[in-house]
């Protein structure tokens, strides 16, 4: 009896000590039961991860993620942080892109495939002037304003199995402060007072869990003087690239700790959501417009293709219809300005912006032949679009839409939603 007694608790400690992706998934070796899992749907996945905590473990884990992407396995994912009224915490969704949209025949009746999906949310997120960065399928909210002062939290969103958790506050309390990353590191500028002070800037090392000082150059004093708050901010080749309040550019090279002045900014005025395609920046213009420039000239332009007789054209798809022209209408909407504008893996922009529509349209001003109205009750809807860029010979950026749709039915209400921070995730 004793000795069939050992010979279980030896099979025991056997079974604790083989590899855990094997126990988990029917004791197979690792790289096959990661082969296999990589090769299933998030959505699948997530069904698999309900059957115990083993396999939930495993569908979340960084490995099988890194097994998808070597396997071409990944799927398309934007991330979408709204601040919507009457709510003070705000809100996160994820958003999947594939299956039909407008340019389908069946995307009128299943565009609900495109909706946005809410996740789990923060309860103690700031509500607003928080900086947000992406890093190993994480999301890094950082500082923010909290009772009417800024705050020095960090708050970290994991995901792949979209839970959250708090990591190490920063030296400084900050609000709308430009964050970046960088070979793996989060820069973070300004949004505090301490202008003079080695505070000014800061460094997180997610690997150490430290923040660390960056001090301001002693060798420029413009660069000191005016740097209370960066307003935008950007990575291009290894640099940090922004411009601060007097609209004064400046660039940090963080593998060599260096601070450079740059140019003033060409055309001082409304410019947000800056991001970097191969050399160029973009950013949002006024009244719908996508502007682009050089870094280091800083002399923006607009991208071509893309007014609102363009958009209306996409929506109405030579079919002037009152369905198509509906949709056209929506996209017309973009004139009053984007949300948000941010970019994808593929080197895509991508914006969305609001549409509130009264309960009747009268249709005298909008583009094409002939008038009529729209009959439709009173909404307020979130859409979404991508746009590819190419530069012609004669050296002009061109936007293509290449899809356009309705993301998000919102309460009529609730007309001053903001679009906090979106990002597009390949997991």
């Amino acid at each position: 009896m004793s000795s069939e007694v050992s010979v279980l608790r030896h099979n025991k400690r056997k079974k604790k000590e083989m590899s855990p992706l094997s126990s988990r998934l029917l004791s197979l070796p690792d790289d096959v039961a990661l082969n296999c899992l990589s090769r299933l749907s998030r959505l699948d996945s997530a069904a698999l991860s309900l059957t115990s905590k083993s396999h939930r473990s495993l569908v979340v884990s960084p490995e099988l993620c890194h097994t998808r992407e070597l396997m071409g396995c990944t799927e398309e994912y934007y991330y979408v942080c709204l601040s919507i009224p009457r709510d003070p915490t705000p809100r996160w969704f994820i958003l999947r892109r594939g299956g039909p949209t407008l340019d389908d025949a069946a995307a009128v009746n299943n565009s609900v495939n495109q909706r946005l999906r809410r996740i789990p949310s923060h309860p103690y997120q700031p509500p607003k002037s928080s900086s947000f960065v992406e890093l190993d399928y994480g999301i890094y909210t950082i500082g923010g304003i909290i009772n009417g002062s800024p705050t020095s939290e960090v708050l970290l969103l994991d995901c792949l199995s979209h839970t959250w958790r708090r990591v190490p506050s920063m030296r400084v309390a900050r609000a709308s402060a430009a964050a970046n990353v960088v070979d793996g590191k989060i820069y973070v500028f300004g949004g505090c007072k301490e202008v003079d002070s080695s505070n000014w800037a800061e460094v997180f090392d997610p690997k150490t869990q430290t923040w660390d000082t960056l001090p301001l150059p002693d060798d420029d004093p413009e660069i000191r003087r005016n740097t209370s708050m960066v307003d935008k901010s950007v990575v291009m080749e290894g640099k940090v690239y922004a411009v601060d309040e007097e609209d004064q550019s400046f660039y940090y090279l963080p593998r060599e700790g260096i601070f450079r002045r740059g140019n003033h900014d060409s055309k001082p005025g409304n410019r947000k959501d800056w991001c970097a395609i191969g050399k160029l920046l973009y950013s949002c213009g006024t009244r719908g417009k996508i502007l682009w420039c050089e870094a280091e000239k800083l002399d923006w332009r607009e991208v071509m293709g893309l007014d609102a007789f363009d958009w209306c054209l996409f929506g109405l798809k030579g079919n002037y219809c009152a369905e198509n022209a509906n949709i056209a209408l929506k996209l017309h909407c973009t004139e009053d300005g984007f949300s948000r504008l941010s970019t994808n893996s593929r080197g895509n922009i991508v914006v969305f912006w609001k549409v509130h529509i009264p309960s009747t349209i009268d249709k005298k001003s909008f583009p094409g032949p002939g008038k009529f109205l729209i009959n439709s009750t009173k909404t307020l809807e979130l859409w979404c679009a991508e746009i590819s860029l190419k530069r012609s010979p004669g050296g002009e950026i061109w936007g293509k839409i290449e899809w356009a749709d309705l993301v998000s039915e919102l309460d009529p209400l609730s007309y001053t939603v903001k679009v906090l921070y979106s990002v597009s995730l390949n997991i």
